[in-house]
């Protein structure tokens, strides 16, 4: 695979090229013929942050995703199509999502893999980036919640390799600045490509309704991220950074009776 990034800086407020730590999909099954919507902050890092110096972190950034799972339609349960969109106003990103789910007694097991190619511009700058994955997760019930619900300890581990080319503006010691109008500042190209992994821990709240209804249920959860990120000096890849990073989401439940 490979891409076009084009990162432009300006002070710190541009903000290109997010990259998502985790799909935020619980493992857990419906059991039934349904769908799942859900919105909320996911853990990221950002291309953009690579070539920043010191200025290196992890961050998040708002998602939505929807989720069909057929169940026996197709003939076979936990499979799973998804898609989401992440990002801001000039540089969103449109994924699908492909996966399946099985629980075992307390334990659920989930893989999903996903793809996607990205472009954005601010501020003068653009980008285009290729990036394709997957995820294994893990979740287990800690507390039961009487006929309420339960409470969930989810790992993820997630793969996802990225390529990308460009062009931003650097500092004498080579790390990504604003870039200026009279183009006094100099433009420089840069590449990376890699595989870049995290991990992220989720404690969940698991509400659901008893009875019948379209409505199955909702899912508060809260996240923590560790990953590797990419790093370029004066546009050339170096060794990649660890970061830390965090987010919440909020998932609803529909479907079948």
């Amino acid at each position: 695979m490979r891409a076009v990034l084009l990162i432009v800086f300006l002070v710190g407020c541009t903000q290109l090229g997010a990259m998502p730590t985790t799909t935020g999909i619980a493992a857990v099954p419906a059991g039934r013929m349904g769908g799942e919507v859900q919105a909320g902050f996911l853990p990221i890092y950002r291309l953009s942050t690579a070539a920043r110096g010191e200025e290196r972190h992890g961050d998040s950034i708002a998602q939505l995703s929807a989720l069909f799972d057929p169940d026996e339609l197709l003939g076979v349960p936990g499979l799973f199509i998804a898609g989401r969109a992440f990002g801001k106003d000039g540089d969103t990103a449109i994924e699908p999502m492909l996966g399946y789910r099985r629980t075992m007694g307390t334990l659920s097991l989930a893989g999903i893999g996903f793809g996607t190619k990205a472009s954005g511009e601010a501020n003068g700058a653009s980008y285009e980036a290729i990036r394709a994955g997957g995820e294994a997760v893990l979740d287990a019930k800690i507390v039961q919640l009487g006929a309420v619900g339960e409470i969930h300890g989810q790992a993820a581990l997630n793969a996802t390799y990225v390529s990308a080319t460009g062009q931003y503006c650097v500092d004498p010691e080579g790390d990504g600045v604003d870039c200026a109008e009279d183009g006094s500042v100099p433009r420089i190209d840069g590449e990376l490509a890699g595989l870049y992994t995290a991990a992220t821990l989720t404690l969940a709240l698991d509400l659901y309704r008893t009875g019948g209804g379209v409505f199955h249920g909702a899912r508060l959860g809260g996240m923590f991220a560790v990953g590797h990120m990419p790093r370029l000096i004066d546009g050339r890849q170096q060794k990649g950074d660890a970061y830390i990073s965090g987010g919440f989401s909020l998932t609803l439940g529909f479907g079948a009776r």
